[in-house]
C-alpha cells in the first residue's frame, strides 16, 4: 500500500502536459481577392485566360469587361483604373516604368504603371492575348491573327511584322510567350511549327514541325531555354526539344503537357494532361512523379517551398517537393474552373487568376 502511495506522490509532483495534435500548416491563405466576371446573358460563360502580373508591389489584372486594374499588392486597395472598351484576355509587361497590355479588338495600350496615365496606343488589327515581350528597347507583340509584331516601345513605331499562313482550320487559337535568344526569336505557330526569326529583319531563319495530328496542334507552350535546347511542344503531343541553332529536334520528352515548363536548376517541373507532376531530368528521365487530379494540370509554379499546381477541377494544390505529398488545396470555387495562364509568384505572394473570372492573392 506504502508503494502504491508513493506512486500517486511522485506523479502528482510532475507537470504532465497533455497535447493537441499539431495541424498541418495552411500554404493557401487568401490575403484579398476580387470577382471580375462581367456581366453576361444566359448561355456561354466568360472565360478569362489572362494572368496576373505583379511589378513594384503592384498587381495588374485586366478583365473582359474591358478595365486593366492595378491593386496594391498587400490591401487589395485599387490605386488606378482604365475602361478600354475591349476585352483584355492578356497580361502586363513593365517596361521604363510604364506596362503595356493588349485588347481582343487588337489595340495596345502604354500606360505609367503608376498613375496609369496613357503614353500611347496603336491598333494592330488582331486580338492580343499573350503578353508583350520587353527587350532592349523593342516591343514583341504576338497576334491571334498568327502575326508577329516588333515595334519600337518608346515611340511604338511598327518595325516589321511576319505573318504566317495557318491553313489548319481547327487549332485552340492561344498563343505563347516569344523567347529572345541571341539575335533569334522562337516561337511556336498554330499550324504546329515551331520557328526562328530574325530580330532586325523578322526573316525565317529555320522550322520545325513538332505537332503530328490534325487538330489542335498549336505549338502553344511558352519556349524555355534548358541545357542547350529550346523545350516547347503543343498539348495534344508530346514535349520536345529542339536546337536552337537550326531547329533540329533534340528530344522528345515522351509527355503531353499543357502547363507551361518550368526549369529549376537541372530539372523540368511540368504538369501533364493525365493530372500529374513530373519532375523530369532535361535528358528526359522521370524522378519523381505524383498524381494530385483526375483533370489535367493546367498551371505549375514553385513558391514556399512547395511545388504549386493548377487542376482543371477548379483546385490548387501544394506539393511537397521531397515526398510529393499534397500538403495543402484551396478550391477556386467552381467546377472546371482552371488556370489558363501562369501562376505568379513572389516570394511572400502567389496570384492566380482563375478561367472563372477570379482573382486570387495568397500570403
Amino acid at each position: 500500500m506504502k508503494y502504491f502511495l508513493l506512486c500517486c506522490f511522485l506523479l502528482a509532483g510532475c507537470s504532465l502536459t497533455v497535447r493537441a495534435p499539431e495541424k498541418e500548416k495552411k500554404i493557401f491563405k487568401v490575403s484579398w481577392s476580387k470577382n471580375l466576371d462581367p456581366k453576361y446573358e444566359s448561355g456561354n460563360l466568360p472565360i478569362g485566360l489572362g494572368a496576373p502580373r505583379i511589378f513594384q508591389d503592384i498587381v495588374y489584372q485586366g478583365s473582359l469587361a474591358g478595365t486593366m486594374y492595378a491593386y496594391d499588392l498587400e490591401t487589395g486597395r485599387i490605386i488606378w483604373s482604365a475602361d478600354e472598351k475591349t476585352a483584355l484576355n492578356g497580361p502586363v509587361e513593365y517596361f521604363n516604368d510604364h506596362v503595356v497590355y493588349g485588347g481582343e479588338n487588337g489595340r495596345l495600350f502604354v500606360r505609367h504603371y503608376l498613375t496609369g496615365k496613357l503614353r500611347y496606343s496603336i491598333d494592330l488589327a488582331s486580338p492580343i492575348e499573350s503578353a508583350p515581350v520587353y527587350f532592349k528597347g523593342r516591343l514583341l507583340i504576338y497576334l491571334r491573327g498568327h502575326q508577329l509584331v516588333h515595334m519600337d516601345a518608346e515611340t511604338g513605331k511598327i518595325l516589321w511584322v511576319y505573318k504566317r499562313a495557318v491553313t489548319v482550320s481547327t487549332t485552340l487559337q492561344r498563343t505563347s510567350r516569344p523567347l529572345v535568344l541571341d539575335n533569334k526569336i522562337i516561337v511556336g505557330f498554330a499550324d504546329g511549327y515551331v520557328g526562328a526569326l530574325s530580330i532586325e529583319e523578322g526573316l525565317l531563319l529555320w522550322e520545325t514541325r513538332l505537332a503530328e495530328n490534325t487538330k489542335f496542334v498549336d505549338i502553344d507552350l511558352n519556349p524555355i531555354v534548358a541545357g542547350g535546347t529550346v523545350v516547347t511542344g503543343s498539348p495534344s503531343g508530346e514535349l520536345k526539344a529542339v536546337n536552337p541553332d537550326n531547329g533540329a529536334l533534340a528530344r522528345s520528352f515522351g509527355v503531353s503537357v499543357m502547363a507551361h515548363p518550368v526549369l529549376r536548376g537541372e530539372q523540368l517541373l511540368l504538369g501533364t494532361n493525365d493530372g500529374e507532376v513530373l519532375l523530369m531530368s532535361l535528358n528526359g528521365e522521370i524522378l519523381k512523379r505524383a498524381k494530385v487530379s483526375t483533370q489535367p494540370v493546367s498551371a505549375v509554379t514553385w513558391w514556399k517551398d512547395h511545388i504549386i499546381a493548377a487542376s482543371f477541377d477548379g483546385s490548387l494544390h501544394a506539393i511537397d517537393p521531397l515526398s510529393l505529398k499534397i500538403n495543402d488545396q484551396f478550391v477556386m470555387g467552381y467546377d472546371s474552373s482552371s488556370v489558363f495562364s501562369d501562376l505568379v509568384a513572389t516570394e511572400d505572394y502567389l496570384a492566380v487568376y482563375s478561367s472563372r473570372n477570379r482573382l486570387y492573392i495568397f500570403h
